[in-house]
């Protein structure tokens, strides 16, 4: 359920074309992944494996709304490019 949480995010910045926010995106999810499992499993064995990778997935889902947000601003206030004149 916890993995859930990422999907709409990540089908939007895909639908907006925001590639470099998306693998940024999975990206930390990715290492959040990993490092909440295998702390927790450091810390409490099964158990705290389960709590850290729960940890990470809520962690991952915000950074994955976040950058969406960001992408969304700039899709409906595009920064004006700069003239080479």
């Amino acid at each position: 359920a916890g993995a859930g949480l990422a999907t709409g995010a990540a089908a939007g910045l895909r639908a907006l074309g925001a590639a470099r926010l998306s693998l940024r995106s999975q990206l930390f999810a990715s290492a959040c992944y990993v490092g909440g499992g295998l702390g927790g499993a450091a810390a409490g064995g099964t158990v705290g494996s389960a709590w850290g990778v729960a940890a990470a997935t809520v962690t991952g889902s915000a950074v994955w709304w976040l950058h969406l947000r960001y992408a969304l601003r700039e899709h409906h206030h595009p920064t004006p490019e700069a003239r080479t004149t």
